[in-house]
């Protein structure tokens, strides 16, 4: 009865009303399921009652205060969850519904930060729902809907929230999850704004990226244009066209799409072909697909078709050093030291001297933080054998050391930042040929801020490496949030001197390991963070500049780095060229 109770005021006092047809996937009013009292490392989570007026007011008379008093290293070290009691079924829309406020915040921005989720109830914990959530001292009611990445039995999943932030007391009251069905409308249900520190329009940070944009990723151009007597030619028509970035701009591909037949494949290979000038596939090198012949043959089909049209390609991965990563047999050789080392020294000189030619770089090792099943068997020092024989194969090949978790979750994982700093000294101090490192980025509903982003990448930076954002994706059912934090990572990202290419991890909703981060949808309309994309890279970002030369025969300006074909016209005269901005800038000379 005290439960019931508890709900219905809860739902009258909400301000919102609900489309009708959503089912509970768990019990009703699961905050009061709780302990009592749950003391933790980092807290303690306790359920109260409550008879401030504030509360009162918005019919809220129970909650869990969760005192966040130690310093956790992961958000998920305190926690509440609870496991659903129905079935979830893939493509469903779920709707978490709760009331937070903040009670005492210890940090010096004086937010605190809950993250409601839902995933999956078991490794890898696939999230569904995942967004930092910043709340105030004041009860507001928030509502999160979004989409389920796959079919849940009941127990098989759950919702709730990580705490697992800097000290802080917070309350959360009258949490509920609603299902709504597969094919539901999720623009029907209400939803709270995702915010993030340094989204407003006016942001400082982001003017002064623009400044950073416009100095290191632009050139000078000088046209100087004479006659056959070598004399300058005034008033001369110029047309200034980019054609193509320096910068790697692009997407992981599939190369069985690339080499299909139909509608839906040539305009795949369409977008590829106009708007990305570096790729990398998402599947097809791994070692377990690489040993499949019929698959290595597409994909080096797929490979020269890249090439034929000057489209750069990463190599993903060489080594990928735990078990499950790795073909089965290999696990097998655990016990045989000398015959797990040539396994492994066979699978590099066979793929690496077989795509000689057609890589700009090669991931030789990834995720080595939590996929390193391979060094506890064979040591660190193997990871260094690994670069040089990579180096040996293919003198000219960029080298990479590839992870997660550096750029996202807020910046907040520090643990995963320092083993890969540690990792890149270890590799450099060992004399390994490396050259890059790549920063994954997969993003959830929750955004690291960019002046948080910026202070991650100097300090990597410092190591005198190229850095690529190798696998970029933002999975969230709110488009609005989902564009505008686009806008802001490639902003962050493409003004920092140090990043040489943004690859996302797909970009077609049937081809995407997360549907909802797509720039194109299934039927190929685009998304707005497709859109944000498109108007970055191919308008803002792109040169196109008409003009006429000067007395002396000159035209100058700036573009953005890359190929480019210069048109001058005079008095019925036209002469086109081909030309290239580098950092340095250059002059080109026409005779007219």
């Amino acid at each position: 009865m005290t439960n019931f109770f508890f709900l219905a005021s809860f739902f009258l006092a909400s301000a919102v009303s609900l489309p009708e047809g959503g089912t509970p996937v768990f019990s009703d009013n699961p905050i009061a399921s709780l302990p009592a009292v749950r003391e933790h490392q980092f807290g303690t989570l306790k359920k109260i009652e409550l008879t401030d007026e504030d509360s009162r007011k918005n019919g809220i008379r129970q909650a869990i205060r969760c005192e966040i008093t130690g310093q956790p290293q992961q958000s998920w070290d305190i926690q509440f969850q609870f496991r659903i009691t129905r079935k979830v079924v893939k493509n469903e829309v779920l709707l978490a519904r709760f009331w937070a406020r903040s009670i005492d915040v210890q940090t010096e921005t004086g937010s605190a930060v809950i993250r409601p989720l839902f995933e999956m109830a078991g490794p890898p914990h696939n999230k569904s729902l995942s967004v930092d959530l910043t709340i105030t001292p004041e009860w507001k009611e928030y509502f999160f809907p979004f989409k389920s990445l796959d079919n849940y039995d009941a127990g098989k999943a759950g919702g709730g929230f990580h705490l697992g932030f800097p000290k802080q007391t917070v309350e959360i009251a009258g949490y509920s999850l609603l299902g709504f069905g597969a094919g539901f409308d999720m623009k029907k249900l209400p939803q709270t704004p995702v915010t993030y520190e340094g989204m407003e329009p006016d942001a400082a940070w982001r003017k002064e990226a623009e400044k950073r944009i416009e100095k290191i990723r632009k050139g000078d151009l000088t046209i100087t244009v004479a006659d056959s007597q070598n004399q300058p030619v005034s008033g001369a028509e110029v047309e200034v066209r980019m054609k193509r970035h320096a910068f790697g701009w692009g997407s992981a591909v599939v190369a069985q799409h690339i080499m299909r037949e139909g509608a839906d494949f040539d305009r795949y290979r369409e977008i590829i072909e106009k708007y990305f000038t570096r790729v990398v596939f998402e599947n097809d090198l791994k070692w377990g697909r690489w040993e499949n012949e019929s698959n290595r043959e597409r994909t080096l089909q797929a490979a020269q078709w890249l090439r034929d049209r000057n489209i750069e390609i990463r190599g993903h991965c060489l080594v990928w050093p735990s078990w499950r990563h790795i073909p089965r047999d290999v696990e097998t050789l655990a016990n045989d030291k000398d015959a797990l080392r040539r396994r492994i020294d066979e699978h590099i000189k066979h793929e690496v001297t077989t795509m000689k030619g057609l890589l700009v770089d090669w991931d030789v090792i990834n995720e080595p933080y939590n996929n390193n099943d391979v060094m506890k068997v064979l040591g660190d020092e193997e990871m260094v054998r690994w670069f040089k024989l990579a180096r040996q194969y293919d003198p000219k090949v960029n080298l990479y050391l590839n992870d997660f978790a550096i750029l996202t979750g807020g910046g907040k994982d520090t643990a995963h930042q320092d083993h890969f700093e540690k990792t890149l000294k270890f590799l450099k101090d060992n004399g390994v040929p490396i050259t890059g490192l790549g920063m994954q980025s997969h993003f959830g509903g929750a955004a690291t801020p960019p002046e948080k982003m910026l202070q991650i990448l100097d300090r990597f930076a410092k190591l005198g490496l190229d850095i690529s954002i190798t696998e970029h994706d933002i999975e969230s059912s709110n488009e609005e949030f989902q564009a505008d934090f686009t806008r802001d990572f490639l902003i962050t990202t493409f003004s920092h001197p140090s990043v040489v290419a943004i690859l996302g991890w797909g970009f077609w909703e049937r081809s995407h390991w997360k549907p909802n981060a797509a720039y194109y949808r299934a039927d190929w309309s685009i998304t707005p963070a497709g859109q944000v994309w498109l108007d970055l890279v191919t308008k803002k970002w792109w040169t196109n500049v008409d003009g006429k030369t000067t007395a002396d025969g000159t035209f100058n300006t700036r573009g953005f780095l890359g190929n480019y074909e210069i048109a001058v016209k005079k008095d019925g005269k036209t002469k086109t060229v081909e030309a290239t901005i580098p950092k340095e800038g250059t002059v080109v000379k026409i005779t007219l």
